[in-house]
């Protein structure tokens, strides 16, 4: 049982040797007479900074933010540290966390982070590794939270800048000056997240003057495309086809009204409902983003294939109207003619006394019409004679000429005579200027398809050159 204790010892005793170095005597001797809360050097520290960056685990544009893992080291030099005349056989000793509690330690920090964590899968992941001649490494691995630069305007060919800013959270430039290492980052892995690539990175060093001094400032930027495929078909695509097959209904007969209709609202309820999709995921923001303009002037070409089929259906209901028009009119002029061979026919064989009370009925409207139009001008009918042809001619003349009149006087008296005027002085009546519903269908063939094709050109061209990123 002695001897077996005996041995346990030994073994300890070995153990907490290295090459024959006690380190916690070692550690000990370092520490006797330490001040943790004085400057290594009176003249200032200077500490080395540098990141490896061990993965992004994501970025948010609802929040502004994202998350990445690093091994954050930071190097100085502390000469009171230094064993080298202590004649140990090493070059440099790993010590655990807790040592750093026992030292002076810049006190640096992400000063821009949201949240920051150490891990410890299963304990701290942190150490420190003196050396003989009084250099201090520190090392943490972190999870972190940082904001980033969030400006959708060319969403979705945009690109985010998210930036790390580290700062001594208690020492001004007098006593702790951060610098970064000449590899200043490194990624340990290729970062691949679903919807961004990592384009680049960059480091910055800034002072910053607080009321109590001037800081040292060490950032790094990192910045990130959008990966757009996934908007181009999820979003571009579909809203083209969807424009697209709102143009069917232009080769529909005009008579089906219904089903142009239907074609035109659910293609503009189908639009709707993918351009709200993609707004789901995104910050409301009050400006206008490129998404914003392909789906607001999509909508525009369907809800003008809307209005060209008001408007078809107007003109065909025109069109309809004066195919009746012409139909009851010609009837009517049929009746008149006949009526009148019979008036003229029964006047000459009763000596033109029934011809003669009409033509002076007649003469009386026009000297009416004459007055009310400010007119002073009266015709003089002479009396039909069946003796006398020349006389009779006059007369049907006289009475052609009373009915035109007559029938032109009413034509003024209403808003429609105005209208028509108004037609005559912009469309001269020495043209055909009748547009039917077929030649509007016809047109808006060719003007929607070509009018979106140049949109298309203006479009990509405008927001490729605008673009400041890799395709």
């Amino acid at each position: 049982m002695v001897l077996n204790v005996s041995v346990f010892k030994i073994h300890v005793l070995t153990q907490r040797r290295k090459d024959g170095i006690n380190l916690g005597k070692l550690i000990d001797t370092l520490l006797t007479d330490y001040d943790t809360h004085l400057l290594p050097e009176a003249e200032g520290v200077n500490v080395t900074i540098e990141l490896h960056v061990q993965g992004v685990s994501g970025i948010s544009e609802i929040t502004g933010d994202f998350s990445l893992d690093v091994m954050y080291s930071e190097i100085w030099q502390d000469p009171r540290l230094s064993f080298k005349h202590l004649n140990v056989c090493a070059t440099n000793i790993t010590l655990k966390s807790d040592f750093r509690k026992k030292i002076w330690t810049p006190d640096t920090c992400i000063i821009n982070s949201k949240s920051s964590s150490i891990h410890s899968s299963p304990s701290e992941n942190t150490f420190v590794i003196l050396y003989e001649n009084g250099l201090v490494w520190s090392n943490f691995r972190l999870n972190v939270k940082t904001p980033c630069s969030v400006n959708l305007k060319m969403f979705p060919f945009d690109s985010l800048s998210c930036e790390i800013v580290l700062e001594s959270y208690s020492f001004n430039t007098d006593e702790v000056r951060l610098m970064w290492h000449d590899v200043p980052i490194t990624m340990m892995e290729k970062v691949e997240l679903p919807d961004f690539d990592l384009i680049g990175w960059s480091t910055d060093h800034q002072r910053l003057e607080y009321p109590n001094g001037i800081w040292d400032r060490a950032k790094v930027k990192f910045t990130f495309a959008r990966r757009y495929g996934f908007y181009l078909f999820q979003s571009y695509f579909p809203t083209s086809l969807t424009v697209i097959s709102s143009w069917v209904g232009f080769f529909f007969d005009v008579r089906s009204v219904s089903a142009r209709i239907t074609l035109g609202v659910s293609s503009l309820l189908a639009l709707t409902f993918q351009f709200g999709n993609v707004l789901r995921h995104l910050p409301r923001v009050s400006y206008i983003k490129c998404l914003d303009v392909w789906m607001i002037f999509s909508v525009i070409f369907i809800f003008c294939t809307l209005v060209e089929l008001a408007i078809v259906c107007q003109l065909n209901r025109w069109e309809r109207e004066r195919q009746i028009g012409s139909k009851v009119l010609g009837h009517w002029l049929n009746q008149i003619r006949k009526t009148r061979k019979k008036e003229t026919k029964g006047e000459e064989g009763n000596g033109g006394g029934l011809l003669r009370k009409r033509m002076q009925g007649l003469a009386q409207l026009k000297t009416d019409a004459n007055a009310g139009s400010g007119g002073t001008t009266t015709t003089a009918i002479p009396a039909p004679n069946s003796n006398n042809t020349d006389n009779n001619k006059l007369v049907a003349n006289n009475f052609a000429s009373i009915e035109h009149d007559t029938y032109a006087y009413d034509k003024k008296s209403g808003f429609g005579y105005r209208v028509q005027q108004l037609v005559y002085m912009l469309c001269p009546p020495d043209r055909d200027w009748t547009i039917t519903s077929v030649q509007v269908d016809r047109c808006s063939m060719i003007m929607f398809p070509l009018s979106f094709l140049i949109f298309n050109v203006v479009y990509w061209s405008i927001y490729f050159m605008k673009m400041d990123r890799p395709m």
